[in-house]
C-alpha cells in the first residue's frame, strides 16, 4: 500500500459568524499516526471532514505529497473513512460490505477476492466473512469498516472517533488492533478522538486543539511531560497547577506560598516573575510532616485507591489542594488528617508563563 503526506497548510473555516478554525498547520509524514485531541467543539472533526473534501476551508491549503487537493471533490481523494457509526450495509455480508468499493472500481474479480481475504485476515475476521453485521460484536462491526475503508488502497486513513460507540473494554483491544493494523499496513492515518488516552497510546504524533487552534504538536511523550501552553497542561493527564514565583532562576528555585521550591524550568524566566507551576501526581513525594523540614506543608484530605497507587488528597495552607499518587502499600503511613510535606525533583514541575 503506497504511504503519502498529508500537509495542511494554514486552514481557516468559520460558520455564520463563528471562527471553528483558525489558521491550522500541520504536516505528517509517510506512514504516520497523527491523532487531532481536543474537547468539544475545538474543531477537530471540521478539521477531519476539510481533509476528506465534506467541507471546503475558507482560506488555506490541503497537499497529499506534493499535490493540492484543497478544491477536489471527496470520490476524488482516495481517501478511507471510518466513522463512529459503523454505516455497514445491513443486506452484506462482512465479505462483501469490504469488497463494495473495489465492485464500484470495477477491480477483477480474481482481484477483489485476494484483498478482501488479506484484509479478513488482517483484521481477524476470516472465520466471519459470511455473518451479516448484526450477526457480529459492536467490535468485529467497526473492524470490517476499517477493512472496507483500507480495501481500496487509499493515500490517506481518516477516523472519525471510531471507538467512542463501544463498551470501556472493547475500546481498549480494538485501538490496539486498529494501531497493529495501521502499522502493518503503513498508511497515513488522521485519528480524531476526546479521548486523551486513547490518542497518547497509538499515535506517532498529537495534535492538541482548543478553541480552533492548534497549540501543540509533538509526540505523546512530549505533550504529556512537557507541554508547551497553559490549556495543554491541564487538558493531559493530571497536573496540580501552584502559582509562585521565581526567586532564583539561576539555581532553579521558586517561591510557592512562601515555601522555596525546585524548578529547573525557571532556568530563562526573569527573577521575580510569577509563573504557573504544573506538577503531576506521580512525581509528588510524600514525607511525613516531623521527619523532613523541606517541601510544602499540608494535611491529607482523602485516600483514593487506584490499585498499585493510592492518589492521595493534601490541602496546602488550607487554599491548594495537592494531588500525590503513591505505592498502596505505604498509604497508610499518611492516614487521613496527618500532616504531611510534599517535595518534587527540580526537573518534575512544567513552568510555564502567567
Amino acid at each position: 500500500m503506497k504511504t503519502s503526506g498529508l500537509h495542511i497548510r494554514g486552514v481557516n473555516k468559520s460558520f455564520a459568524d463563528m471562527e471553528v478554525l483558525h489558521s491550522i498547520s500541520l504536516e505528517s509524514k509517510p506512514g504516520e499516526f497523527i491523532s487531532l485531541l481536543g474537547p468539544s467543539g475545538c474543531g477537530k472533526t471540521t478539521l477531519l471532514r476539510i481533509v476528506a473534501g465534506f467541507e471546503r476551508p475558507d482560506s488555506g491549503s490541503i497537499l497529499i505529497d506534493d499535490r493540492d487537493i484543497t478544491l477536489s471533490p471527496a470520490e476524488h481523494r482516495n481517501m478511507g473513512m471510518v466513522f463512529q457509526a459503523y454505516s455497514l450495509f445491513p443486506h452484506l455480508t462482512a465479505a462483501e460490505n469490504i469488497r463494495f468499493g473495489l465492485r464500484l472500481r470495477r477491480t477483477p474479480k480474481s482481484r477483489q477476492q485476494s484483498i478482501v481475504d488479506d484484509l479478513l485476515a488482517l483484521a481477524g475476521l476470516s472465520a466471519h466473512r459470511d455473518r451479516y453485521p448484526h450477526q457480529l460484536s459492536g467490535g468485529q462491526q467497526q473492524r470490517v469498516a476499517l477493512a472496507r475503508a483500507l480495501a481500496i488502497q487509499p493515500v490517506l486513513l481518516l477516523l472519525d472517533e471510531p471507538l467512542s460507540a463501544l463498551d470501556a473494554k472493547v475500546r481498549v483491544q480494538l485501538r490496539e488492533e486498529i494501531k497493529r493494523i495501521q502499522r502493518e499496513t503503513g498508511i497515513t492515518t488522521l485519528f480524531v478522538t476526546h479521548d486523551q488516552e486513547e490518542a497518547l497510546s497509538i499515535s506517532d504524533r498529537v495534535a492538541v486543539m482548543h478553541d480552533g487552534r492548534l497549540v501543540q504538536f509533538d509526540t505523546p511523550a512530549k505533550i504529556y511531560h512537557r507541554p508547551t501552553d497553559s490549556f495543554v497542561a491541564g487538558f493531559i493527564g493530571t497536573s496540580t497547577r501552584l502559582e509562585g514565583r521565581v526567586s532564583d532562576a539561576h539555581n532553579g528555585r521558586v517561591d510557592i506560598l512562601g515555601i522555596s521550591m525546585p524548578a529547573a524550568g525557571v532556568q530563562g524566566h526573569s527573577d521575580r516573575a510569577r509563573v504557573n507551576v504544573y506538577v503531576r501526581p506521580e512525581a509528588i513525594e510524600l514525607h511525613r510532616a516531623d521527619t523532613v523540614a523541606h517541601g510544602l506543608e499540608g494535611r491529607v484530605l482523602e485516600h483514593t485507591f487506584l490499585g498499585a497507587t493510592t492518589r492521595v488528597q493534601v490541602a496546602v495552607h488550607d487554599c491548594v489542594t495537592l494531588l500525590a499518587d503513591i505505592q498502596s502499600a505505604t498509604a497508610h503511613r499518611f492516614p487521613v488528617g496527618s500532616q504531611v510535606r510534599a517535595a518534587w525533583a527540580p526537573e518534575a514541575p512544567r513552568i510555564l508563563t502567567t
